[in-house]
Formats: structure tokens, C-alpha cells, sequence
């Protein structure tokens, strides 16, 4: 003998798949209900939990399909502070041509006005801004003003020396 003997299979010319018989010191026991072997109550598996708690620091569970997500915040920024700021540059910039001064450094100071006002309901969002903005269209005026003093004392001069 070799240490692998196994007992013999079925015979398959046998007809029929009949199952083996049981060994020597098999008895069926006497609790076998139609449920399982243990009654409910008696059951060796403890009773079944509710999902899993969510360990702490973890994120929360999605919420379930088709839920309306919240509402996301409302925006806090400036545009007032914003519009005021982008007038007061380029005012600055086109200083030079007459006319065009005036008109973008006085919106300059309007939208400045306005987007401090609508800083200080906000909770200060964009104030540094409209505060820049009315400053740059106030010194756009005032260059303004400066420019056309001096170009029009240039041209009243020169006018009076050639036959007042």
C-alpha cells in the first residue's frame, strides 16, 4: 500500500445517483426543524445589525439617488468694486484725450460710491476695490481739470498776442 489509497467511488455503471450511505456512528438529530437545524430564537449567529457606523473623521454618505443636492452659497463679490476699479485704469490711461476724462473718471466715481455701499452690506467684499476705483477716477478729474486749465490759458495767451 502507497498511503494514497482512497476508498472506492461509485460505481457509475450503477444507475441512478443515489447518496452514499452514512457511516457507521451517524444519527440524525432530533431539533432538525424545516427552517435550519436551530430554531430562531436559539439561532448560534448573533441578530442582524443595521449598516455599518461611520468611523469619525469620515466623510458622511452620499446622499441617496435622485436627492436634491443644497443650494450652493450665495456669491460674495463686487462687481460695483469691480467696474469702478477697470473706469478708474483705463480713465487714467486715456487722460489725455479730451472729453474722454470726464466721462470715464465721473462713472469711475459713481460705480466707486456704489460698490463701497454695497461693501459695507456685504461684509466688506471687494471695498479695497471701489475705493481704488473712486480714487483713481477722482484723480482723473482732477488731471482733467489741470490739462484744460493749462491748455486753455495756452491758447487764450497766444490768441490775444497775434491782434486782440
Amino acid at each position: 500500500m502507497s498511503g494514497l489509497d482512497l476508498p472506492p467511488g461509485p460505481d457509475p455503471t450503477a444507475g441512478g445517483d443515489a447518496p452514499p450511505p452514512p457511516s457507521p456512528g451517524f444519527t440524525v438529530p432530533l431539533d432538525v426543524t424545516p427552517d435550519g437545524p436551530y430554531p430562531p430564537e436559539a439561532s448560534p449567529y448573533p441578530p442582524e445589525a443595521g449598516p455599518y457606523p461611520v468611523p469619525p473623521g469620515a466623510y458622511p454618505p452620499p446622499p441617496p439617488f435622485a436627492a436634491p443636492y443644497p443650494y450652493a452659497p450665495p456669491q460674495t463679490g463686487n462687481g460695483y468694486a469691480v467696474t469702478a476699479l477697470v473706469l478708474g485704469l483705463i480713465s487714467l490711461f486715456l487722460s489725455w484725450f479730451p472729453g474722454v476724462d470726464w466721462v470715464l473718471g465721473a462713472l469711475a466715481i459713481i460705480f466707486g460710491a456704489v460698490g463701497i455701499s454695497t461693501a459695507r452690506r456685504r461684509g466688506g467684499a471687494g471695498r479695497g476695490m471701489a475705493i481704488a476705483g473712486l480714487v483713481l477716477g477722482v484723480v482723473t478729474v482732477v488731471l482733467g481739470l489741470i490739462f484744460y486749465a493749462v491748455i486753455y490759458a495756452g491758447f487764450g495767451g497766444t490768441q490775444c498776442t497775434y491782434g486782440c
